[in-house]
């Protein structure tokens, strides 16, 4: 039985951050079962980058309603702080500073009070059967909460990642969680961490619907490059941390010994490199073979996909839709890992993918050698996908049956 549900996520289209793309498809495929959505969340204009406006299309064809929270300059640099920034990253730390100063926990609850003043006045306005925060920040689910328990709305808690705290379990994070009905991941890496660090839910309360994708966008498009180049691809918000760091140290190491390598090399970067990689990218000499795409829209970035011979998958994406879109590509990843045990967490087909450890750094310039030999041997690796554990359409099939449950 079709119902209403109201949505709350701090990041949404046209912003790419987090868990927007998710967002997006539960509300515009949950149409097509009937649901109407109204989503809570923050105006695009408190974020700098990383937009892309062609994704307002699908969202009014949805016919979902969206409600967008406006915060103030000095408080919208502060709900900004985390987000991937093209400017001097020493700021996060003094806006973290000032939210603790104002009694917030983290950066991302300052807009915590006027969104369940702005939830309320939506639940007031019309009948709501349920309510779905997504996680992370954890202030979604705070509000969630809030709203849930004041209109006695259930409420489904969405994980599409691991929140970054300074401990687990977090307390604050497990008073949340019991207030919710039902909790859903995104996959099982997010199911593993939650059943490990919260002992009070078990294993058939926690349920995995990944984010999908919708394989005929990519079958829309094709490749038109072909200029003979070992081109490598990583699409993430923010570009940067020890993985990354070790990775461009393996490109400048391999291209010092080995000049044909360096000059087929081409890096595309989708995504807000920090200052320390802008850095890394001089100091190893590998300038002349980056190329950065900041804001990019939806069809030129498949298209850089396409064009790809190997993705680079780092297994601690902050914009949770790229391992999907990776998967739409079906080209083969380079996965750089935190410890072997963890390929099993790699999304998508990690039997054919080369994968390194980052507890191993001479892995991952082995893995690179591998991946070049088999270009310049004009030998491929193809992805073995079953298409329907990732197509959105039949994932979503799964969401609508858990939320008639509450209905």
């Amino acid at each position: 039985m079709p119902g209403k549900v109201l949505m709350i996520t701090y990041y949404f289209p046209p912003v790419v951050y987090g868990p927007s793309i998710r967002s997006l498809n539960f509300v515009k495929y949950l149409s097509h079962y009937g649901w109407h959505s109204s989503v809570l969340t923050l105006h695009h204009s408190i974020f700098p980058t990383l937009k892309d406006f062609t994704l307002s299309e699908p969202v009014k064809e949805s016919g979902a309603k969206i409600y967008a929270v406006n915060l103030l300059k000095p408080f919208s640099k502060i709900a900004s702080a985390n987000f991937p920034n093209i400017k001097k990253e020493i700021f996060p730390s003094i806006l973290s500073l000032i939210a603790k100063i104002f009694g917030f926990q983290e950066q991302e609850d300052i807009w915590r009070f006027r969104a369940i003043k702005m939830g309320e006045k939506i639940l007031k306005s019309d009948k709501y059967d349920l309510i779905v925060s997504f996680a992370p920040p954890l202030s979604t689910v705070h509000i969630g909460a809030q709203l849930s328990k004041k209109f006695k709305i259930p409420l489904i808690v969405d994980y599409s990642a691991i929140p970054i705290q300074k401990k687990s379990p977090n307390p604050k994070e497990q008073k949340l969680l019991r207030y919710a009905s039902s909790l859903i991941v995104d996959n099982r890496k997010i199911k593993d961490h939650l059943l490990q660090n919260y002992l009070f839910l078990d294993y058939n309360s926690v349920k995995i619907i990944p984010t999908g994708v919708n394989f005929s966008e990519f079958q829309n498009y094709t490749s038109s490059i072909d200029d003979g180049k070992f081109t490598l691809t990583l699409s993430s918000g923010k570009i940067g941390g020890k993985k990354f760091k070790l990775f461009l140290t393996a490109l400048s190491n391999i291209s010092k010994k080995d000049q044909r390598f360096k000059n087929l090399l081409l890096l595309n970067l989708i995504g807000i490199p920090t200052n320390e990689v802008s850095y890394l990218l001089s100091k190893f000499s590998l300038k002349d073979n980056v190329k950065i795409y900041l804001n990019t829209q939806r069809e030129n970035y498949i298209k850089i996909l396409l064009s790809s011979d190997f993705l680079i998958y780092l297994d601690d994406f902050d914009t949770f839709n790229i391992p999907y879109d990776y998967i739409a590509s079906e080209k083969p990843y380079i996965a750089i890992i935190n410890g072997q045990n963890n390929y099993r967490y790699i999304i998508g087909d990690y039997k054919n993918s080369i994968i390194a450890d980052i507890n191993e750094p001479s892995s991952i310039a082995d893995a690179l050698e591998k991946a070049f030999e088999l270009f310049t041997s004009d030998r491929k690796i193809i992805p073995t996908i079953n298409r329907e554990n990732y197509d959105i359409n039949k994932i979503i099939i799964n969401l609508v049956r858990e939320l008639e449950n509450f209905v």
